[in-house]
């Protein structure tokens, strides 16, 4: 189970002491009302390496030994893991893959307070939460045979998790550090459950998160992701036996056919479990074009519990999953049109265009452009970062470019950023997945 996993199970139990659970309700914060069951998550590899054997670079500032060497060794242990053919060998690799940490970014907690959620007449009416964040940006790229390029991304990790003064986490986010005003229950084998955390918990956190996009590139992955379904007498509880037993068709079609509530607030759940269904039945799927079709319907599912019920923090990490995994098969069928439309020379675009579920945030910046060309990166490399990014939102204008300048941005990077800006106002909108 992930650090994260475990936070949500600690906030739900947490939770779950506060009420009884009323005849008919449904959710996840009641006593006795969520069913867990594990998703193995699988990802086909973007750019599989070409050899058998592979060597991880890490650069990083002198201050990021640490970071850089965990960096190299776990990202050789989840590509050994995801394809057990393949060997390191430093000496001579038929791939190598380096990886330059731009930016690794962990400020301190902030504290603020707000009315209480919790019930009773002894039930306090101010509680204070603590926000913990932090931020990885990697520049990676994969070179063959001849040293020619196969894959390049800039690679973003981000967490942002609240606690309240218990330790619970009480909504999605990213962890940071602690300050002492928090105190962190120890001796108990759950005492990391229930508080934020540490520094070192941090950094691992953002290290795996990165990892894994970054392998996903290169080779096939498996995950495994513990869920929650919702629980309610009659149907809901119907087709969650049917989904722990793995019968995941039967499920789908038990939640599709129940009677939806007349309260959409209630009915969220149903919308909810449906999602996981569906989910579930994508990660089974035997070819892209089925798992695409899948995971779109998972995430109408989980976008229609979230409309019907905001407040529910368990819909929001399932609903970015799914994101993830349809911006990954975009990717596939990005790069699938672009190599068939290029020559061999010619390195694919990965996922220009990666549809609804793309935002700002996840694009390339001027800033990010600035720190790489900082961090040391030459240009040819920082411009194969912008040829193969998914998504860029840079600032081309007079201003923007002379900003761009001043932070040491030279012609070749500036050439390379105008070409990407026009290919992406140039490309043509993906079709739906119906």
């Amino acid at each position: 189970m992930t650090l994260g996993h475990k936070l949500q199970l600690a906030a739900c139990l947490g939770a779950g002491l506060l009420a009884a659970a009323p005849a008919g309700a449904q959710g996840f914060g009641l006593v006795g009302l969520k069913e867990k069951v594990t998703l193995l998550r699988k990802l086909p590899a973007l750019v599989p390496l070409s050899g058998t054997t592979f060597a991880v670079k890490v650069v990083g500032r002198g201050d990021q030994g640490d970071l850089a060497r965990n960096l190299q060794s776990m990202l050789e242990t989840e590509i050994t893991k995801g394809d057990p053919r393949l060997r390191v060998n430093e000496s001579n690799p038929a791939d190598v893959l380096t990886c330059r940490i731009i930016d690794f970014a962990h400020p301190q907690p902030t504290v603020s307070t707000r009315p209480s959620a919790a019930v009773g007449k002894n039930a306090p009416k101010q509680e204070s939460f603590l926000r913990v964040t932090g931020s990885l940006t990697i520049a990676f790229q994969a070179r063959g045979s001849g040293g020619r390029a196969v894959a390049s991304e800039n690679v973003l990790a981000k967490y942002d998790r609240e606690f309240n003064s218990a330790g619970n986490s009480v909504s999605e986010g990213v962890k940071g550090t602690v300050t002492s005003a928090w105190k962190r229950v120890t001796g108990g084998a759950g005492s990391e459950d229930l508080n934020p955390p540490t520094d070192a918990e941090l950094q691992n956190h953002l290290l795996l998160d990165a990892v894994h996009q970054i392998a996903a590139q290169v080779v096939n992955t498996r995950e495994t992701v513990e869920v929650y379904l919702a629980r309610q007498k009659g149907a809901l509880d119907e087709g969650d036996k049917l989904a722990t037993a793995g019968l995941w068709e039967r499920a789908l079609e038990t939640f599709e056919t129940a009677t939806p509530s007349p309260k959409p607030s209630e009915d969220a759940y149903r919308l909810y479990d449906t999602g996981v269904a569906y989910e579930a039945l994508a990660y089974q799927a035997e070819d892209p074009v089925s798992a695409m079709k899948y995971l779109d319907q998972a995430a109408i599912n989980y976008g229609k519990a979230i409309d019907s019920r905001p407040e529910e923090k368990y819909f929001l990490e399932p609903q970015k999953r799914i994101e993830d995994a349809i911006a990954h098969y975009r990717q596939i069928e990005d790069r699938n049109r672009h190599q068939a439309a290029a020559s061999p020379s010619v390195i694919p675009v990965l996922g220009a265009n990666q549809g609804s579920g793309s935002t700002t945030s996840h694009a390339l910046t001027n800033d990010q452009v600035i720190a790489m060309v900082k961090s040391g990166m030459d240009d040819d490399s920082v411009s194969q970062v912008i040829q193969s990014a998914r998504l860029v939102h840079f600032d081309l204008t007079a201003a923007g470019q002379q900003a761009l300048t001043t932070g040491g941005v030279g012609a070749p990077v500036l050439a390379a950023m105008k070409a990407r800006a026009a290919r992406t106002h140039a490309a043509p909108a993906p079709a739906a997945h119906k």
